[in-house]
């Protein structure tokens, strides 16, 4: 909107540029983000706003999803012209960013109360995710469905000529019936959300997997409001979606920032008001910009965390006890894997170096292996998630914009 009153009375053509808007909203979250996390940091370190029961100087405080959403709407309201798509993503983001703060405030009054002894620990366990899982999934799919049925009456052409992955729009063009288009935007927007919330368990892990999901959907979003670039690449025209592209340069900026203060050694982590908050929005983007069914590519460490979990809880119950995975989330599953394998070296190599008539148990040398095993083993597996990341970017790049 700023841009837009800077371009009415100063007739300046750069300022008509998404991508200009864009940059400067990137730039202009991340110096926000670079300015503000770090009184954030110290208020909430000073409250102790953390849902973790042991209080530390290193340990790192919560939410970051607060100030996310603060810096992101006030840079839309500068950089975005807001039009039907702007405002059904935005709406999405309030929404489950809300839902996600919610869950943060419940966690730390838990926490405290346990502190002041109102509340036993077992109790706080229970309640480990805050609010109900089953009022929090409630709330996804009655925000989204509400929001979903608005975009269909207000968005242009919203379920028409979806984009799918091999086939071009030219050929084949598939339009949605109002009731398949909502039950796929409501069901698509909470996975994603949940997806997201999962993959959040491990400093920056969820963070470049979201950084790379957005800058697919910016690209995404310029190409279809382009007639000669859509025409060009064989994907449909859809009027209005470059306006996102600011948008997603607020959030790729602010994310920029949190990554300078959440890289290990962590400050702050990105709490449900962020992850949650984010899923959403790159849900209902997915949605909005007709690219729905490429989800399960770009998106899919998210789509694998939520699934692991899935999995892991209706096997669970039908088996009575057993488990497919170790641990879930997924990411989890790998943690367990590699410590054993780091335990087991460790073992061998200290049986190697002990001295004839030296004898230890098999206890005390699992002990030892654990105090000496890779303290790497997280870094290890977020750097691997990242490559995966960006890997899964160009694969669905090539996808979207040359394999028809």
């Amino acid at each position: 909107m700023f841009l837009e009153f800077l371009l009415q009375n100063l007739d300046i053509s750069l300022l008509r540029s998404r991508l200009f808007a864009a940059c400067c909203a990137l730039v202009m979250s991340f110096i926000l983000g670079i300015i503000l996390f770090p009184p954030l940091i110290k208020f909430l370190r000073k409250k102790d706003f953390s849902s973790e029961l042991e209080k530390s100087k290193s340990q790192p405080v919560q939410p970051a999803g607060i100030l996310f959403a603060a810096i992101i709407i006030a840079v839309s309201l500068l950089t975005a012209r807001f039009n039907a798509i702007v405002i059904s993503a935005l709406s999405i983001y309030i929404l489950y960013a809300l839902i996600g703060a919610v869950d943060d405030i419940v966690k730390v009054r838990s926490k405290k109360k346990i502190q002041s002894g109102e509340q036993k620990k077992k109790s706080y366990l229970y309640k480990a995710d805050g609010i109900s899982a089953n009022v929090r999934l409630g709330l996804y799919l009655i925000f989204a469905f509400l929001v979903s049925i608005v975009a269909y009456h207000y968005v242009p052409d919203i379920n028409k000529n979806i984009t799918i992955p091999f086939v071009s729009t030219n050929r084949v063009t598939v339009d949605l019936p109002f009731w398949v288009f909502v039950l796929i935007a409501t069901f698509g927007i909470a996975a994603v959300a949940n997806g997201v919330n999962f993959t959040d368990g491990l400093d920056t892990l969820a963070t470049v997997p979201l950084i790379t999901n957005f800058i697919f959907v910016a690209i995404v979003a310029y190409i279809a409001s382009r007639p000669d670039w859509s025409g060009y690449l064989l994907v449909p025209f859809a009027s209005g979606t470059n306006e996102v592209v600011p948008i997603v340069g607020a959030v790729i900026g602010v994310l920029f920032a949190y990554l300078w203060f959440n890289s290990s050694p962590s400050s702050i982590i990105m709490g449900d008001s962020g992850s949650i908050g984010l899923g959403g929005l790159l849900g209902a983007l997915f949605i909005l910009l007709k690219v729905e069914f490429f989800v399960p590519i770009i998106a899919f460490v998210f789509l694998a965390e939520f699934a692991s979990s899935f999995l892991q809880m209706f096997y669970f119950k039908i088996s009575k006890g057993k488990r497919i995975f170790k641990c879930a989330p997924v990411h989890h599953h790998f943690q367990f894997l590699m410590r054993e394998k780091n335990c087991f070296c460790k073992i061998q190599d200290i049986k190697s170096e002990l001295k004839d008539g030296d004898n230890l148990s098999d206890e005390t040398l699992a002990k030892i292996a654990r105090r000496w095993q890779n303290k790497d083993i997280n870094s290890k597996i977020i750097w691997r998630f990242h490559i995966v990341s960006f890997i899964l970017l160009v694969l669905t790049l090539v996808l979207y914009m040359k394999v028809r």
